[in-house]
């Protein structure tokens, strides 16, 4: 027969024992708040602390339509850059938004992604992490050796709401924080640039960029909503940019109200807007990455992605004729996207990604000399 007393008690004192072992563990974590710590990189320095983890600083809420500033909220490019000897870090954080998309996982749209730099020969590093979505998230990033001398860079989410997070190590071992003031590399696009559709954060085509160059990139892509808009344009124009890249196109379609001359007068604008206190700054506009996909069977969206980018090229080409000698035009061609590039023939998966990654590059080492 069994002893159910007996057994009632091994199994209480069982589960003292995980509850005691799991406080001890917890209390053996020492965790850290980036925010008030202000060392949150990848955005303009005109953010504060009570701006939370925003990529479009409060001033601008009135200024900016309701789905920019929406969609400003969400942290794409956002990262955080620190060392420690710690072989085990652990990140916990709360978001506002649905954690996944149809056509994005979660690791994409509400996920972290950790990467380190060897400083000895400045190749990148990459840590999986253990992770859970629930009400809290977790990331844990296990048995990675201890490297003090790595500079870690953790990914932010594309598509979500940071409202809060931390991040932990073993009581005892250290985190230095990082800060980069070199001029930073400014984006401002659509979806695309945001980074959908990446897998998950490090494989944004802008945070491949990053990994590139030893500037910070400031990704103020907004999904559906990089239109050229004043707000915006006087924004990064009050920045001090490395160069800007424009990748506005895939969001002006020529519809509606929008036609050729409208396009060429929003693009001359902005050129005109940056020039205004950047006159030899770098500016780079690029093509809808997917205008010329020669063996997508649906003709309606080819002719539509073809016609916007064709009249953006014409105009760009028109600015470098009159003199701008900084100015520099990225077509489709360049690019080189494939029927295996894309999730939704619009949206970038990790290939198209790396392709967009891979052009930007080539061209930012040419004209940041």
């Amino acid at each position: 027969m069994i002893n159910l007393k007996k057994y009632s008690k091994e199994s209480l004192m069982g589960s003292l024992f995980f509850l005691s072992f799991f406080i001890s563990s917890a209390q053996e974590i020492t965790w850290r708040n980036p925010l008030t710590e202000q060392v949150v990189l990848g955005r303009s320095k005109e953010l504060k602390e009570s701006d939370g983890y925003n990529r479009l600083p409060a001033a601008l809420k009135q200024d900016v339509r309701e789905p920019v500033w929406y969609l400003g909220q969400q942290d794409a490019g956002v990262y955080v850059e620190f060392s420690t000897p710690a072989e085990n870090i652990y990140v916990r954080y709360t978001v506002k938004d649905k954690l996944e998309m149809g056509h994005m996982p979660a690791t994409g749209v509400s996920g972290l992604d950790l990467y380190a730099q060897d400083p000895k020969d400045k190749s990148w590093k990459w840590a999986h992490g253990k992770f859970s979505f629930k009400d809290t998230i977790t990331y844990n990033f296990l048995n990675i050796g201890s490297h003090p001398e790595y500079q870690y860079r953790l990914y932010l989410p594309l598509y979500n709401h940071v409202k809060w997070m931390e991040i932990g190590t073993k009581t005892g071992e250290a985190i230095s924080f990082k800060s980069n003031e070199k001029k930073p590399i400014v984006v401002y696009g659509t979806s695309i640039a945001q980074g959908a559709c990446a897998t998950r954060p490090g494989l944004g085509w802008t945070n491949m960029l990053g990994r590139n160059f030893d500037q910070p990139v400031i990704n103020l892509a907004f999904s559906g909503n990089g239109r050229l808009e004043q707000p915006i344009l006087d924004l990064i124009n009050r920045m001090d940019p490395a160069v800007y890249i424009l990748d506005c196109i895939p969001n002006l379609a020529l519809k509606g109200a929008r036609t050729a001359d409208t396009l060429t007068n929003l693009i001359e604008n902005a050129v005109r807007t940056l020039r205004k206190d950047h006159p030899n700054t770098p500016i780079i506009m690029t093509a809808h990455s997917s205008s010329q996909l020669k063996d997508v069977l649906n003709q309606h969206t080819n002719e539509e992605f073809a016609a916007s980018s064709a009249v953006a090229e014409k105009t760009i080409k028109s600015l470098i004729k009159k003199g701008d000698k900084n100015l520099y035009w990225v077509s489709s061609q360049d690019i080189g996207m494939d029927i295996n590039s894309t999730v939704d023939y619009t949206h970038p998966n990790d290939i198209g990604m790396q392709k967009l990654a891979d052009v930007y590059t080539k061209l930012l080492k040419k004209v940041m000399r």
